[in-house]
């Protein structure tokens, strides 16, 4: 927390960038050497297994799959945080580029736009191989090894590029390695699409992607060069959109393009030139990145008057000597051109850092020592126009030697900051850059004048030549005076030697307010500035203070703590000895209601002992009134059984005494009826004889009443075999006995007893009922005093013709004389359907009024039982029919209902059938 109060935290933003970048860019060369191993893993097992010999991209299509299986899965296992984010931006938002107050970005020397053309352009170029590869790998007649090679070789030397930049020609001018690279680039591409051998191109390519990462990382440096620190993040994302536009627009056209051109064969004798469309895709992107490095060339060669070749060769021949900053203290050198405000800068500096406790030792070059200020007069005298520039250089390098030795390095050995205006930079700038000497000869003599010390930190205030000039407020000294070409080449050497080392320059703009720029220079120092002893023992301070603070804080937490605990423990105290009182409140209410619930249950079951006591004494007093009520009933229905056992031995005796009395009237009136038929026989006969011709005797008939079977049974007289059969209809024993005339045979319509015309009811008496051959059968048995008729014999139920025989003399004589019967009219009432005469009224004559006649009934015995029960009801259901007095075909077949003891039952005795 002390040194976080004292310095301010790094920003990780740019590294947190370029990390995210790598590991982006890293997956293809990974990829690639995955595809290599599996292809030959697969060529090994094709060794085997002929199968993988002819399916050679089998295997690497496997891994491929497992690996894309294996991403899923741990992408779907990720969990991203629910707290709002901001939203995601695409990667081609810095298309257009970042713009100042003054339009926009075009960095200190105006290079910003071609040197971000120049890193796209060789990233397409990249891109556009790599995309070619699978076809340039078949025209090779390779396989997937080969296209994996080719891959691997491109984008890992790209790699290996990128990370090697900063050692490649250290003492050439970036600017200048910028094209040489893309030259490189370019040539190796063009040399892959023309060399047909594998090796060679595979080695070809790695040549290629090893130049184009020193371009991409050369280029990359001197667009941080040319902005400022505040606008680098911005600046840097344009470059990366258009870097990203460029890579899929060459990966996605170059294949197009190879298609398109196709293979082509040019033979010119013994010279042949055949090759497929890749591989002329391939010389056409690696010819196009020639002019974009004679462009890059041109258009930003900060050495303009030196030869390539002379840098070259210096470049090439050796390094500078050893060099290393001190183990001790903190150098800073400010470097710029003149007008700058380095002075200013230096001024500042050195009292923000005295202020923070360091010893701070502020010198200059050239002038800084005794030996110094003479060098300078001379050097700095506008009388020394004529100086050479090698004297100049040396001088220059004098100086440096003994401010070095006699001021500088005393000073670090003491742990102090040295802050000096100048060091071997503006030799490497004015003298190398500014004049026609050789930078690399320059740095090589300082360093060597310096024994290799170089600064911690460089800080480059730069600054236009115009600007600078008009700051000037003394008149100019000897270089001052210099036109502003070569004000214009010092600048542009001092950006080359901090591009050539970023880590160790800090370029700032020298336009702005000194304010702004001491600012800028004092946030980089905190990050760098070891720190001093007044600020150690203010830390050492500070730490102390804050492990008292902490362990203040820590006795006061635990006095806190305890009385805290002290108060808990109280107050769990208080809340047990609540709970124990609540508990025990709450056991004696349990016990009362228990008890209460007991005295409930208790009075409860009492009360249902007692409610069972007296529904068990209810139960036993209705049982005992059933058991009375049913001995009661018994007793009952057994006197009502015994009388009726002996009502009805007597009716049977009486119904046999009537029986017997029926019998022996009915025998009588036979006998009667005998006499009387043959009496009218004989006078029929007679009669017949004498005037009427003879009749068919099967034209009469003759019925026959039916005896009820309770009656006396009466025989039928035996009649001769050879007389007339009469059919006699049946009639149910129940029904009321009819009298049945007794036919007449006549042969004479008017042959008619006189006597029995001229009679009536009243007074034929006895006699004359037997003459007309009617039998009055009533159950009444209780006579006015005159003598029961005997009916006459009938058939039996079961009988269903009675046969009464005739004699022949009883015929009749002729056709003349026979009855005519005709078939009976029925009407639609039930009386309609039985034989004429079959009913009667059932009207009782009154009592004592006149004599019987045909519609007397006969009694029927009452029957034993059946005066007290009630007759039953009709339904309320059942609808008052016409046919309800109709028989039933049950009726027919099985007799009348003898259960029916209802007197006014139509179907009984009284009713019709």
């Amino acid at each position: 927390p002390e040194g976080a109060a004292v310095r301010p935290l790094p920003d990780h933003l740019g590294a947190l960038r370029r990390l995210s970048l790598r590991t982006a860019f890293a997956c293809i060369p990974a990829a690639a050497a995955v595809l290599l191993a599996a292809s030959l893993a697969g060529k090994l097992l094709g060794l085997v297994v002929d199968w993988f010999q002819i399916h050679q991209a089998a295997l690497p299509s496997y891994v491929a799959a497992g690996l894309f299986a294996a991403s899923a899965s741990v992408v779907s296992a990720l969990r991203l945080p629910g707290t709002p984010t901001p939203r995601p931006r695409s990667p081609l938002e810095g298309l257009r580029r970042p713009s100042t107050g003054a339009g926009a970005e075009r960095g200190r020397t105006g290079a910003v736009p071609l040197l971000v053309s120049a890193c796209a352009a060789v990233a397409a170029a990249i891109a556009s191989a790599a995309s070619v590869a699978v076809l340039h790998a078949g025209e090779l007649d390779g396989g997937p090894a080969a296209y994996a090679l080719l891959v691997l070789a491109l984008v890992g030397g790209t790699g290996l590029g990128i990370r090697g930049a900063e050692s490649v020609l250290p003492a050439l001018s970036r600017r200048r390695l910028l094209a040489l690279a893309l030259t490189a680039t370019g040539a190796g591409l063009l040399a892959m699409g023309l060399v047909p051998d594998t090796t060679t191109v595979v080695l070809l390519a790695l040549t290629a992607g090893f130049a184009a990462g020193v371009a991409a990382h050369t280029g990359h440096a001197l667009l941080d060069q040319e902005t400022e620190e505040f606008r680098r993040p911005r600046v840097t994302e344009h470059l990366q959109a258009v870097v990203r536009l460029a890579i899929g627009l060459g990966a996605l056209t170059a294949p197009l393009i190879a298609a398109a051109i196709g293979a082509h064969r040019l033979a010119a004798g013994s010279l042949v030139f055949a090759h497929g469309g890749a591989a002329f895709t391939l010389m056409l992107v690696g010819a196009l990145l020639l002019p974009v490095a004679a462009l890059v060339l041109a258009r930003t060669d900060d050495r303009s008057g030196v030869p390539l070749r002379r840098d070259l060769r210096d470049a090439l021949r050796g390094s500078d000597p050893v060099q290393a900053p001190a183990p001790t203290g903190f150098f800073i050198a400010l470097e710029g051109g003149d007008g700058a405000g380095k002075s200013t800068q230096a001024a500042a500096l050195a009292d923000w850092i005295r202020a923070k406790g360091h010893e701070v030792v502020v010198t200059r070059e050239p002038g800084a020592t005794p030996v110094g200020k003479r060098l300078r007069s001379i050097l700095l005298d506008v009388s020394s126009a004529g100086l050479s520039h090698r004297a100049e250089a040396l001088l220059y390098a004098a100086d440096r030697a003994e401010h070095v030795d006699s001021l500088v390095r005393p000073a670090l050995e003491r742990g102090a900051v040295v802050i000096s205006d100048r060091y071997i930079d503006s030799s490497v700038a004015y003298q190398g850059a500014g004049r026609d000497l050789s930078s690399t000869e320059i740095a090589r003599i300082s360093r060597w004048a310096t024994g290799g010390l170089v600064p911690h930190l460089t800080v480059l205030l730069d600054v236009s030549p115009e600007t600078a000039r008009e700051r000037f407020t003394e008149a100019p000294d000897r270089l001052e005076s210099e036109p502003a070409e070569f004000h214009q080449r010092v600048r542009a050497g001092f950006l080359a030697l901090a591009a050539a080392d970023p880590a160790r320059y800090l370029v700032v703009d020298a336009g702005q307010e000194p304010e702004a720029v001491t600012t800028v220079v004092r946030h980089r120092l905190d990050l760098m500035l070891p720190l001093s002893e007044a600020e150690v023992k203010a830390q050492e301070e500070a730490r102390k203070a804050a492990e008292e603070e902490a362990r203040r804080r820590a006795e006061e937490e635990a006095a806190r703590k305890a009385e805290e605990e002290r108060l808990e423990r109280e107050r769990q105290e208080q809340l047990a000895r609540l709970r124990a009182e609540e508990e025990e409140r709450k056991r004696r209410e349990e016990e009362e209601a228990r008890r209460r619930e007991a005295e409930r249950q208790a009075e409860e079951a009492r009360q249902r002992a007692a409610e069972a006591r007296r529904l068990a004494e209810e139960e036993r007093r209705r049982r005992e009134a059933e058991e009375k009520a049913r001995e009661e009933e018994q007793e009952r229905l057994r006197r009502a059984a015994e009388e009726e056992a002996r009502l009805r031995a007597e009716a049977e005796e009486r119904r046999r005494e009537k029986q017997r009395k029926a019998e022996e009237a009915l025998l009588r009136a036979e006998e009667a009826r005998r006499q009387a038929a043959a009496e009218a026989e004989a006078a029929a006969t007679a009669a017949a004889e004498a005037s009427a011709p003879p009749v068919s005797p099967h034209d009469v008939t003759v019925p026959t009443p039916v005896v009820d079977p309770d009656d006396l049974t009466v025989p039928t007289p035996v009649v001769d075999p050879d007389e007339l059969t009469v059919p006699t209809p049946v009639v149910d024993p129940d029904d009321v006995t009819q009298t049945v005339p007794t036919p007449r045979i006549s042969f004479r319509k008017d042959d008619e007893d006189p006597e029995r015309r001229a009679g009536g009811p009243a007074g034929a008496g006895a006699g004359a009922d037997s003459a007309r051959g009617r039998v009055d059968m009533r159950k009444d048995d209780a006579g006015a005093g005159g003598a029961a008729r005997a009916p006459e014999p009938a058939a039996r139920p079961d009988d269903e013709t009675q046969r009464i025989n005739l004699r022949k003399e009883d015929w009749p004589a002729g056709d003349a004389a026979e009855t005519a019967v005709l078939p009976p009219v029925r009407g639609e009432g039930p009386a309609d359907r039985v034989p004429r005469g079959f009913f009667r009224d059932e009207a009782r004559p009154p009592a004592g009024g006149g004599a019987p006649g045909d519609d007397d009934r006969t009694r029927e015995l009452p029957r034993v039982g059946q005066e007290g029960r009630p007759g039953r009801p009709r339904p309320d259901w059942a609808e008052e029919t016409p046919l309800d007095d109709l028989p039933t075909l049950a009726d027919e077949l099985l007799g009348p209902h003898d259960g029916d003891d209802d007197p006014r039952d139509p179907r009984r005795g009284g009713g019709r059938r």
